[in-house]
Parts: structure tokens; C-alpha cells; sequence
């Protein structure tokens, strides 16, 4: 008596089910926030005074800083590195470091998926709930990107020089080629 393999058909498709089990049991990761979205997350939350300070884009990564103090809670990012939270206890001499990376889309679609529910002592979903809170301010007759850099310029809030820096990136997309401005 001779035992005959199985179809090829058979094979595969028991070979995906494995697979799709395997798929759907672990949770993938969120998209990463996109420059654009990020560039326009920092202007709009330094606009309603989330960002306490917001460093310029001539340096290595753009810091919104939205503590100041002993306990230093930031976001940061740049073209290489993606947006994450970043919590400091002691920012001179760190006693306590840790940060998460922030997932989804600007506005109010921004997930941490993974963070843990503390680092160094703060609540990471407290903070997620108040980026997700910051409103995007209307393009008026500048790109959703630029709005709240120039509404910044006019009002103070911001020098004319460290907004420039943001408006360029707001300019340059997520450059390299191609270069596509900011919606």
C-alpha cells in the first residue's frame, strides 16, 4: 500500500493559514508619523503651547520640549530618525532614561504601540492623549506645514531665523528625491 503525497494545493494552503495565524497573533507595528506630519505637529503644538520650546532644525534632531525642569519630557526627530517621546529624570546626569516611538498620523491619530504605561515615572499615555489634542490650524494661503510657523512669526512666539529653518523642511518634503513640499 503506497501513500500518496499531498497536492501541492493542499500543502500551500495550510502553509498560509500558518502563516495568517501567525500574522494576526502578533500585533504589527504603527506606521511611522511622517515628516510632514510631525513638522506640522510641532509648529501647531508650539503654536497652542504644548512645545515649551522648539529647537531649530540646524541641529542633529528637532527637540519640542514639553517639560522643563528635573523631569525632561520631549519629542524628537529628524529625516533619519523617527518620532518618539523621550523622558529624562535629571537631564544634566540622568538617573532615569527611556523613550518610545510614536506611530500613526498627525492629527489625532498618533499611537504609541508597545510603550510601556510608565517611563521613569511619567504616564506615556497622558502625553499621547495631549499630542493627539492639538489641533491643526487651517492653511489659510500658506500649506498646512507652514501655518503655524508664520502665525508664530507674527505673534513672537517664534524668532524669524529658527522658524525658517522648519519653514524649509515644510518645503522640502521628505527630501531626498524627490523633494515634495509639505501639504
Amino acid at each position: 500500500m503506497s501513500i500518496s503525497p499531498k497536492p501541492l494545493w493542499r500543502r500551500l494552503a495550510g502553509r498560509c493559514l500558518l502563516a495568517t495565524a501567525l500574522l494576526s497573533a502578533s500585533p504589527l507595528p504603527a506606521l511611522a508619523v511622517t515628516d510632514c506630519e510631525a513638522l506640522t505637529l510641532y509648529g501647531n503644538a508650539m503654536n497652542q503651547r504644548l512645545c515649551r520650546t522648539l529647537s531649530p532644525t540646524t541641529q542633529n534632531l528637532w527637540v519640542c520640549g514639553l517639560t522643563t525642569g528635573a523631569t525632561d519630557v520631549h519629542i524628537t526627530f529628524n529625516r533619519n530618525t523617527p518620532l518618539h517621546l523621550t523622558v529624562r529624570v535629571n537631564p544634566g546626569n540622568p538617573t532615569c532614561q527611556g523613550n518610545t516611538p510614536i506611530g500613526g498620523a498627525f492629527p489625532g491619530a498618533m499611537t504609541m504601540p508597545g510603550a510601556p504605561a510608565q517611563i521613569c515615572g511619567v504616564n506615556t499615555q497622558n502625553w499621547l492623549n495631549r499630542l493627539n489634542a492639538v489641533a491643526q490650524m487651517p492653511a489659510g494661503a500658506h500649506t498646512l506645514c507652514r501655518a503655524p510657523f508664520i502665525a508664530m512669526i507674527g505673534s513672537g512666539r517664534m524668532t524669524p531665523g529658527d522658524a525658517q529653518t522648519y519653514l524649509n523642511q515644510c518645503d522640502n518634503g521628505n527630501a531626498p528625491p524627490p523633494p515634495p513640499v509639505c501639504p
